[in-house]
């Protein structure tokens, strides 16, 4: 895989997307049309409560 490809492939990336905004390499417009268009897979998640796994740690 090149470079370009692989910067290409994480243009929308969570970790990048503000570092991407400043240099230009994309708009805010385009970031939000991304988010709008990503499938919705909150039902698959498992909620985790972190205050119990603490407590069971302690």
């Amino acid at each position: 895989m090149s470079l370009n490809k692989a910067l290409e492939d994480l243009k929308f990336d969570k970790r990048l997307t503000e570092l991407n905004i400043r240099l230009g390499r994309i708009t805010q417009e385009e970031v939000d049309k991304q988010t709008a268009a990503l499938e919705d897979l909150s039902a698959q998640v498992e909620q985790l409560d972190l205050d119990s796994e603490k407590a069971e740690i302690n």
